[in-house]
């Protein structure tokens, strides 16, 4: 975590001096300190198997590659079709069982174009579709199928 916020710091600062090191390390530091006791973060999640850190790249790989996909999908919408735009509310129940892949499948709905995560409960989602086609097969999505591997045996501690 301590290298993610100093890498950070320095694309931030637009360069490297020894001015903008020293600064680094010290508020890289703080952060680190900060984020593991205050706010009770735990990192673990970077670490372990490189079965788990596999799984998590291909994840985040479809999650962009889907968000541009997505983003043509409104483009052309919005562009060709502006007048003929039918929203579209789902509720679809999720076999996750962790908060934190609930939260994951959420998110990357939300960053999906065209469509925004209104509601979770008890193992529900309310998804709000700018465009029915787009609420098409969102209760099996790929991401719920790779979040639903990623919660098999290799990724419990």
């Amino acid at each position: 975590m301590f290298l993610l916020f100093f890498l950070l710091w320095l694309l931030l600062s637009g360069g490297v001096s020894l001015h903008a090191c020293l600064w680094g390390l010290a508020v890289s530091a703080l952060l680190t300190w900060f984020c593991r006791r205050v706010l009770g973060y735990d990192w673990r999640i970077f670490c372990g198997r490189p079965a788990r850190i596999w799984a998590l790249i291909r994840y985040f790989a479809h999650l962009v590659a889907e968000m541009l996909k997505a983003g043509l999908m409104v483009m052309k919408i919005i562009y060709v079709h502006p007048k003929k735009i039918t929203p579209k509310l789902v509720w679809f129940r999720t076999s996750l069982q962790t908060d934190r892949h609930k939260a994951m499948l959420s998110d990357s709905i939300t960053l999906t174009a065209g469509t925004i995560t209104v509601r979770s409960r008890d193992g529900r989602l309310l998804v709000h579709a700018l465009d029915a086609p787009l609420a098409e097969g969102i209760e099996d999505t790929a991401f719920q199928q790779q979040l639903e591997k990623m919660e098999g045996t290799q990724w419990r501690r």
